[in-house]
């Protein structure tokens, strides 16, 4: 009898939850040709911001090779990819607009580098470099790599459309730091850069939230900074020596700092490797070509969506919100100083003491 009555009582609760509203019936096929379109729709965006990545990005490492203490790799303009970057189901759609194949082929030229000039085009198919056989994406990448930097121009041989052409490149110094989109659905809606100082990371939340391709660079910038300084190392470096304290101290007192030391080692010197980062980023965009006028207002609406870092707090990462901004203005009116007089884009180092 219990269990009658708490059937019922589900069934009058369901019953009570009905909707009322007549709707359009809905048929597999038309539920597939939408989710076809929805498909197509997120794999030609994503695409498109590859793209755009590289087009922004790839002057600003041009702009910033001078300040690379280590060595440059050279390149061709080219945004190359292949089928391995695909899911199977995604190469139909794919095929629609470019040509992917097992080999390498073109997806962008930036039309400021070698490749653009010399006559190539999207969808040619890369068969030689410099005398040297491709065979896949990562064997063209090691052959670029491998690059005297000092060579001016390479051969490229490509297939175009059954037809073998030559074509003599003209090479740029570049810092070897690829862009890659940080897809990942745990903080790829978040508004964020980093990098891990041998690539820079772009989530689709930065790329939806800026507003111009000046903004991306402003971005970019910063973290190329990073990179360029080896700040990632750096910091490392000082965890490394908080951890010797941390196990010093364990070993004599036979007391658990709990990783304290390294803790705080790692973060002594964040905040002045931020301020470093956005003062070269800032040089990086201007050297590159880019208008930096409207810097200092970009990081502010980037605070706006995390007002927290208003506050300034013990050991944060970065510095305070205003003081950052007022850095970057003054660092600003410093590029424009220069312009103005006609001196080298060349940022002022620290005064011995």
């Amino acid at each position: 009898m219990k269990r009658f009555i708490l059937i019922i009582s589900v069934l009058f609760i369901f019953s009570g939850c009905t909707p009322v509203l007549k709707q359009p019936q809905l048929s597999k096929e038309e539920i597939e040709a939408e989710r076809e379109k929805q498909l197509e729709i997120a794999i030609n965006t994503y695409i498109e911001r590859r793209i755009r990545l590289y087009r922004v990005g790839l002057p600003l490492l041009k702009g910033s090779v001078n300040f690379y203490s280590k060595k440059p790799i050279l390149t061709l303009g080219m945004l190359l990819h292949s089928e391995k970057e695909y899911r199977k189901e995604f190469l139909p759609i794919i095929r629609e607009k470019y040509r992917v194949e097992e080999m390498p082929t073109i997806l962008y030229l930036h039309p400021d580098f070698g490749a653009y000039n010399a006559g190539l085009k999207i969808n040619d198919k890369i068969i030689e470099i410099d005398k040297k056989k491709i065979t896949s994406l990562e064997n063209l990448t090691k052959i670029l790599q491998e690059l005297d930097v000092n060579k001016e121009k390479v051969e490229v041989v490509v297939d175009r459309n059954g037809e073998i052409l030559k074509f003599n490149v003209q090479t740029t110094k570049i810092c070897p730091f690829p862009f890659i989109l940080y897809s990942d659905p745990r903080i790829g809606d978040t508004i964020n850069a980093f990098t891990d100082g041998q690539k820079i990371y772009v989530t689709p939340g930065l790329l939806r939230f800026i507003q111009s391709d000046k903004e991306l660079a402003f971005v970019l910038s910063h973290e190329i900074a990073h990179a360029v300084l080896d700040h990632v190392q750096k910091t490392l470096g000082n965890r490394v020596l908080g951890t010797i304290v941390d196990i010093a101290i364990t070993i004599a007192t036979g007391v658990s700092t709990q990783g304290i030391f390294g803790d705080i080692a790692g973060l002594v010197f964040s905040k002045e490797f931020e301020k470093e980062a956005d003062y070269l980023g800032t040089y990086i965009s201007a050297i590159s070509g880019y208008d930096v006028s409207d810097a200092p207002n970009f990081w502010r609406r980037i605070a706006a969506e995390y007002p927290g870092s208003t506050k300034d707090v013990f050991l944060a990462t970065h510095p305070s919100s205003p003081e950052r901004y007022i850095l970057i203005e003054k660092t600003v009116s410093e590029i424009k100083e220069k312009q103005e007089k006609g001196l080298p884009l060349v940022p002022d180092l620290k005064k011995a003491k």
